[in-house]
């Protein structure tokens, strides 16, 4: 077997023995210098030629392509220092036959290099070890990113959902005012119609434009939120007489369900005032929406520790929390579908409402009612710096 060694002369001399001791009949050439050591591989079409990677000139990757066009049929093997799974990556890519730590030893330097030249592809422990782990990191990290690909292709099938479940809820919300407004309008034209018949028409169409508007609202509101152009204008607020207020409107959109309030007198909470009165009114909407007319709903504010937290209590058959979940999640994620649904909203009203408290700096949560019934709390600071890690107890 005829070998090829190029490395410093201390390094030569070590591996030129061991490999003496393996096979005293072993021809050994040597040489010092990178260069050279490609005019002998030329010269001497060597079984194999074992290198060291790093040395002045011609390097890793450039020197084993160089060797392999000098000696096309000898098997190239790096003997280094240099630990790096890429090199050796890129080194075995190249050509080379081997790759051989000096860290393992010129025993099992020798036997590797005796291996290479019967065809063999060698690589010492600590290189296997090396590329093992890189090859395990890497296939690890593809497999990450595949799990993340199909995160994003789940997101952005949810997304399409929602848009779609968004265009249809829209179309169905639309609906109801738009017809009314135009079966309006349409009398509004008779000559015959009352006085009294048409401040009544037009009392209905004020009711429908301001549900159009209303959903216009929460659209742009959601926009604003989304693209970061949201403002608030925070104040020490009595949040008392926007529960009030809400209290008032539901008698009006909802003659037939009774609202129960248990408030204190003064709820001074750091609040956008007209922000946090749609968020009442939203979730005192929904429990009218939902309860059936013989039971009430409840409304409760209490003063903690961590805030003022406001609850909404109806009576209805009950939100399942994966429901809660994406409308909290999801913008336009309703409890009913559309095709079917005779009570569920345009579904933007708990998203923004959630998007909304948490902007204040508070949290909202939903707790399903063991005996029936959804409850629907939040929590707003009563002091500069208030911070939630959790829902206080809503017991």
């Amino acid at each position: 077997m005829k070998v090829l060694l190029c490395d410093t002369a201390d390094e030569v001399t070590r591996l030129q023995h061991a490999l003496r001791m393996l096979d005293p009949a072993m021809e050994i050439e040597v040489t010092t210098e990178s260069e050279r050591v490609i005019e002998m591989a030329a010269g001497l079409q060597p079984d194999v030629i074992a290198t060291e990677l790093g040395l002045e000139g011609l390097k890793d990757v450039h020197l084993v392509r160089r060797l392999r066009d000098a000696a096309p049929l000898s098997a190239i093997v790096g003997w280094t220092r240099l630990r790096d799974p890429g090199r050796v990556a890129l080194v075995l890519a190249s050509g080379a036959s081997g790759y051989l730590l000096k860290e393992d030893g010129v025993d099992d330097a020798a036997r590797a290099i005796q291996a290479a030249a019967v065809g063999s592809i060698v690589l010492t422990r600590s290189a296997a070890t090396l590329l093992g782990g890189e090859l395990g990191a890497a296939l690890a990290r593809v497999r990450e990113l595949e799990e993340h690909v199909r995160d994003i292709e789940s997101q952005m099938e949810e997304g399409t959902n929602a848009k779609s479940q968004f265009l249809a809820n829209v179309s169905h919300e639309l609906r109801t005012p738009v017809t009314v407004a135009k079966g309006i309008a349409h009398v509004l034209r008779n000559p015959n119609v009352s006085d009294e018949e048409r401040g009544e028409f037009i009392e209905q169409l004020q009711t429908s434009l301001d549900k159009l508007a209303g959903l216009v609202n929460e659209i742009i509101e959601i926009t604003e939120l989304d693209q970061g152009t949201f403002q608030l204008n925070i104040a020490y607020t009595d949040l008392a007489p926007l529960i009030d207020r809400a209290v008032a409107d539901m008698g009006d959109l909802h003659p037939s369900v009774l609202v129960r309030s248990r408030i204190p007198g003064n709820l001074f909470a750091l609040a956008d005032e007209a922000r946090i009165h749609g968020v009442i009114h939203e979730l005192l909407e929904n429990a009218c929406r939902y309860s059936p007319e013989d039971r009430p709903v409840e409304i409760r504010a209490r003063v903690m520790d961590e805030g003022i937290v406001i609850s909404v209590l109806d009576q209805g058959s009950g939100m399942d929390r994966d429901v809660a979940w994406r409308s909290f999640e999801q913008p336009f994620s309703t409890g009913e579908a559309t095709l079917r649904k005779e009570k569920a909203g345009a579904g933007v009203g708990l998203h923004l409402s959630r998007q909304l408290v948490v902007r204040h700096g508070g949290i909202l949560w939903t707790d399903p009612v063991p005996a029936g019934g959804t409850r629907v709390s939040f929590c707003l600071p009563s002091k500069v710096g208030a911070t939630f890690a959790a829902p206080p107890d809503a017991a």
